[in-house]
């Protein structure tokens, strides 16, 4: 079963609801018997894998169905359907009778399929994994009788029964799952079931998780209860008028526990193997179509939530800090943005993030940080379409002097206040600013209080468009005067090149690489020191074009670089940096690597505010960006040379950090695939704080 896809497992849990957890033991069960196969499987809370068949538990709990769109879905119903069944919503029901569906009960069916037979039902029976290495013996448990699950009346009355013949039934006195509750189970004579709905379907979950652990079962046999193999003869069965008998005369007698350890070694013999394997198959190809026909291209998602971990919201982009809080996107939008940003996630496949693109954007709690909270609505402003709504918790009673706590919240309440006043110039935005629909005063539990009371304030933002009078006001209190580009052609500015472009034939010249300085007025001095260097080595090369474009920031970075691209007539391109350095044989180390191969490889050393130098080194083998001690692994880069028609292909957008995610496009889309490499140092490279503004040598 290696060919198949990835397996993954998805336990529905809306926020905080406990009894999710008793899906646990159903998941664990599919994972066992999909790896005997050989699947690999995963598992996790809420979130769906783009690019697995995933399995989904507990979807009558809330499913966001418009995730079937996108992501391949088994739905497991563990509910008792149909007269006398679980009262489930309609919604639950169409998505049953829509997508594809494994059940347990074969009595469920009808309640959503038009034709029942053909939904698979798979058992729950022996787990090998949950028995005890050593059991308590069954006369020697502390235990007589246990009962777990939620109590109703028909349940509760016997229990009264039971206890009036004199017997104590342990019942907990909350809600317990895994191995707290298995503690006690392992520690029971036997464990007590009776039916909770009307319907009187068998619990075989319930049960076969406890005859897993080594305890029999004691189970109710209500006039329409169903008697599965192997469980016919391995439960202690009670029709309600042979209670009052069984637990007079049988329970915890000589022949009562001979009897219990006789079927529970019978039930471990027990294996639904072949039941899963058909089940695999089936899924695979139900995945495999799925893959084939949803849409292609990168998601722009509509909804954006900065809270992962127990706040993760299904059908959104869910993004952190931390990768314990399994977002599906570790980015963070209280620091600089290069739009637009993508990248690939196991959760949600390709995403994009584009500038005006998204309806709603939620935060959570805000830390006291005036720097990062204005970084951030920045961010909001540029990503929310006009109308979005941008919400997030501020410490304090905003709006109220009495509420404000602190210098640091002060400063918090302020920006706000000028992101949605006249003074949203000051945060340095011109086109857009927030307008406050919603504050509303939180106690610590995040519950409406009193502003008095207040320990947060849930505030909700809406982007506008600025008006024509205050953006006359913004263009005379900013320093910028917001005027258009007024750009001349790049072709006009460049301003340096070691020979004539055409040939004698006055056919263009055919070059072999073209390396490329991107500069400034104010950096002559710093490209003169480059200059000094790589002119002298280019002029030994006929077929090595050096292009120099000097312009007055009159465009971002981005489009600057795509500009000298689409100018350059090598064969290869790259760039190199006017402010930093190459080594004195820098082309000839190069030039002899240039065979065809789609890109060189090499090693710099970098120098971050004048610090100690450290390695680095380029090479497509480096498919993660990763900061090692001996240095930094990078994939290819501007720096390194990569055949020029590869380079056309991932155009060059944004200004700063243009360069790192131009480098992602580049290693998502694989163009990158054979390479010459030398460990020579060839360049060293001198960042500073201030031009660095991703951190990416921190």
């Amino acid at each position: 079963m290696s060919s198949t896809l990835d397996i993954h497992l998805c336990i529905q849990q809306p926020v905080g609801y406990v009894h999710s957890l008793g899906l646990l033991d159903q998941a664990r069960y599919f994972r066992y018997q999909f790896r005997r196969l050989g699947a690999k499987v995963s598992m996790s809370k809420n979130r769906l894998r783009y690019d697995a068949i995933n399995f989904v538990f507990g979807a009558h709990l809330g499913f966001e169905a418009s995730q079937v769109l996108s992501h391949a879905c088994v739905f497991v119903n563990l509910e008792q359907l149909g007269e006398g069944g679980a009262p489930v919503s309609p919604d639950y029901l169409n998505l049953l009778s829509t997508q594809a569906v494994v059940d347990y009960h074969a009595g469920n069916c009808s309640a959503y399929a038009a034709r029942p037979s053909e939904v698979p039902v798979l058992p729950l029976l022996y787990a090998p994994y949950l028995k005890p290495a050593q059991a308590i013996p069954l006369e020697e448990r502390p235990i007589d009788l246990l009962f777990f699950g939620s109590i109703n009346e028909r349940r509760q009355t016997w229990l009264d029964r039971i206890e009036a013949l004199g017997l104590t039934v342990a019942v907990f006195d909350g809600p317990l799952y895994g191995s707290e509750r298995d503690e006690f189970i392992a520690q029971a004579k036997a464990v007590i079931n009776m039916h909770f709905y009307e319907s009187s379907r068998f619990e075989q979950a319930r049960v076969a998780h406890c005859m897993s652990l080594g305890t029999p079962v004691i189970s109710e046999r209500a006039p329409h209860t169903d008697l599965p193999v192997p469980f016919d003869d391995t439960v202690f069965w009670l029709k309600d008028e042979e209670l009052e008998a069984f637990f007079r005369q049988e329970f915890k007698s000589p022949a009562f526990f001979e009897r219990a350890r006789q079927a529970l070694q019978r039930f471990e013999e027990a294996d639904p193997v072949k039941a899963y394997a058909n089940l695999l198959l089936s899924a695979c190809k139900t995945a495999e179509d799925h893959h084939r026909r949803r849409t292609a291209g990168a998601w722009s998602p509509p909804c954006i939530n900065l809270e992962a971990g127990p706040a993760y919201r299904a059908g959104w982009l869910n993004l952190d800090i931390q990768a314990s809080s399994e977002p599906d996107w570790i980015l963070d939008l209280t620091e600089p943005l290069a739009l637009p940003l993508s990248t690939h996630t196991a959760h949600q496949g390709q995403v994009e993030l584009r500038e005006a693109a998204v309806d709603v954007i939620q935060a959570g709690r805000l830390g006291a940080d005036e720097g990062k909270l204005r970084a951030l609505l920045g961010n909001a402003l540029r990503l929310l379409q006009v109308g979005g709504e941008f919400q997030f918790d501020l410490p304090g009673a905003f709006g109220s002097a009495d509420g404000l706590a602190d210098a640091s919240t002060q400063a918090l309440h302020e920006c706000v206040g000028r992101a949605c006043s006249d003074f949203f110039w000051s945060l340095d935005w011109f086109e857009h600013r927030f307008e406050l629909l919603e504050n509303i005063a939180l106690d610590l539990d995040g519950k409406p209080c009193e502003p008095e009371r207040a320990r947060f304030s849930r505030l909700v933002l809406r982007k506008l468009e600025t008006s024509l009078r205050e953006r006359t006001t913004a263009r005379s209190r900013q320093t910028d005067l917001r005027l258009p580009g007024d750009e001349v052609a790049a072709e006009q500015m460049m301003v340096s090149n070691t020979r004539s472009q055409t040939q004698a034939s006055g056919e263009p010249r055919k070059f072999k690489w073209s390396i490329l300085v991107p500069t400034l007025p104010a950096r002559r001095e710093l490209r003169k020191r480059l200059l000094d260097i790589l002119e002298p080595q280019v002029a030994r090369y006929p077929d090595v074009e050096l292009l120099v474009l000097e312009d007055n920031r009159s465009r971002q970075y981005g489009p600057k670089l795509q500009a000298m691209i689409n100018i350059a007539q090598g064969e290869y391109v790259n760039f190199v940096d006017d402010d930093d350095l190459i080594s004195d044989h820098y082309v000839e180390t190069i030039y002899p690597l240039l065979t065809g191969v789609d890109c060189v490889g090499f090693s710099a050393q970098v120098s971050v505010e004048g610090g100690p130098f450290k390695s680095v080194f380029y090479s497509i083998k480096n498919k993660v960006w990763v900061d090692a001690p001996e240095g930094y692994y990078r994939n290819p880069q501007h720096l390194t040379p990569i055949r020029r028609e590869l380079v056309l292909q991932v155009p060059w957008v944004g200004h700063y950090g243009a360069d790192r995610t131009w480098s992602h496009k580049m290693a998502s889309k694989g163009l990158l695939k054979t390479e010459n490499v030398t460990n020579e140092v060839l360049y060293t490279y001198y960042a500073t704080q201030k031009e660095n503004r991703e951190g990416v040598w921190r």
